[in-house]
């Protein structure tokens, strides 16, 4: 793995010999997740809703992953893939929850009943399901971990996309509460917040802003990327590196947190 200025960084701490699910983790940011997981020592269960798709991830991360078709919106569904994590790799230590979708831009009264479905449904009842499925066995076991995948929407309103933002506000509500719940038990729960994560699909939405503008193609890109303390996107990479930090030693007194891995956009 790589860092902003191209050179090879090592990842903190060690994963070896945990099991860890990652909803959401055979596609995108959570794909990449899981590879920095295995990286670390780490056995993962992917869960994703098609099953091709699990299988190319699968193979894509190599022998220490294990692919699960679920959805998420379904919690028998979520709880049988738990079940059957536990039986074909062991109990699971870990949590990962990266299934997550976007809202297309729209004034809030244009929106209704189905984007408020499509985003609540994945991004916030997905995670309570998810939680729902893990957390009991982890509470048996006195000890387990959970990091959900947020978003700086959650931080902020945002024009156009009200109830996406506000999806991601009400996972910042739920994992704070559910850190309380699992305290007493030894389980810890914490979130982390990217922000504009640099990518073909990133990339590809400031170039469709800039044919609906009539601007220059790179306009956009460089409006966003000046917004940030720091003058640069956030990677993958960066992602993976504050959820290792949380799942290693170093967040072993941390719980009901959510680290902003932004560049310095919410300030």
């Amino acid at each position: 793995m790589t860092g902003n200025n191209g050179q090879a960084e090592p990842l903190a701490g060690t994963l070896a010999g945990q099991i860890i699910a990652l909803t959401g983790g055979t596609r995108g940011l959570g794909l990449a997740l899981a590879h920095a997981l295995v990286a670390q020592g780490a056995r993962v269960a992917l869960i994703g809703r098609d099953a091709a798709t699990g299988a190319a991830a699968q193979a894509s991360v190599g022998t220490a992953a294990r692919a699960y078709a679920a959805d998420v919106t379904d919690a028998a569904a979520l709880a049988a893939t738990f079940a059957a994590i536990a039986q074909d790799l062991g109990p699971v230590d870990a949590l990962v929850c990266a299934a997550g979708v976007s809202s297309g831009k729209a004034p809030i009264w244009e929106n209704g009943e189905a984007a408020y479905r499509h985003c609540f449904d994945i991004n916030v009842l997905g995670v309570i399901n998810a939680l729902g499925a893990a957390m009991p066995a982890m509470v048996a076991r006195a000890g387990g971990q959970v990091v959900v995948i947020g978003g700086t929407y959650g931080h902020k309103g945002v024009a156009g996309q009200g109830i996406y933002a506000a999806s991601k506000w009400a996972v910042r509500g739920l994992v704070r509460s559910a850190a309380l719940d699992g305290a007493p038990h030894g389980v810890r729960v914490n979130m982390v917040s990217p922000g504009g994560i640099d990518g073909e699909r990133l990339r590809r939405l400031f170039r469709q802003s800039a044919e609906r503008n009539g601007e220059a193609p790179d306009a956009p890109y460089n409006r966003f990327v000046q917004s940030t303390a720091l003058g640069r996107l956030v990677g993958e990479d960066d992602v993976a590196r504050a959820v290792l930090h949380l799942l290693g030693p170093g967040g072993r007194m941390m719980t009901g947190q959510d680290i902003v891995v932004d560049a310095g956009t919410i300030l």
